[in-house]
């Protein structure tokens, strides 16, 4: 009869790698996700910034806005590009921030795991009280 001693130490050296390739790959799953919900605030941000200035500062104001917040929640996103549109619809006006950024792959060499470009975009109304219209 043939002994089973150190059959489990060999399945851990075959299964290993697989649960590292696994575990590398949620993490990039979670990083696109991260970076996606974090662009979506970010627009909201430079959208709400944009609503409150003069249509000639908008995207300025707005690509500020956008840079801080997603500096502030952990960069997942690299390189955003900002880029506004401003409507006027009579007395009222709208403005819409789309941005776009591609996720971050540090750490993922291993997986040899792309870039993914993430774009988000959100539209305010902008307040006529208190932009300089």
């Amino acid at each position: 009869m043939k002994s089973d001693r150190g059959s489990a130490a060999v399945e851990m050296v075959l299964l290993t790698p697989v649960l590292v390739m696994l575990m590398i790959f949620v993490v990039h799953a979670g990083r696109a996700g991260e970076g996606l919900n974090e662009l979506r605030h970010a627009a909201d941000q430079g959208a709400r910034a944009a609503s409150l200035v003069a249509p000639s500062g908008m995207n300025v104001v707005a690509t500020n806005a956008v840079v801080t917040d997603l500096t502030s929640s952990g960069l997942s996103c690299v390189n955003p590009v900002v880029s506004t549109i401003y409507l006027k619809l009579g007395d009222t006006g709208s403005v819409t921030v789309n941005v776009t950024c591609r996720t971050s792959t540090a750490g993922l060499s291993l997986l040899g795991a792309n870039t993914v470009n993430l774009q988000a975009s959100s539209t305010e109304i902008v307040d006529r009280y208190r932009a300089d219209n």
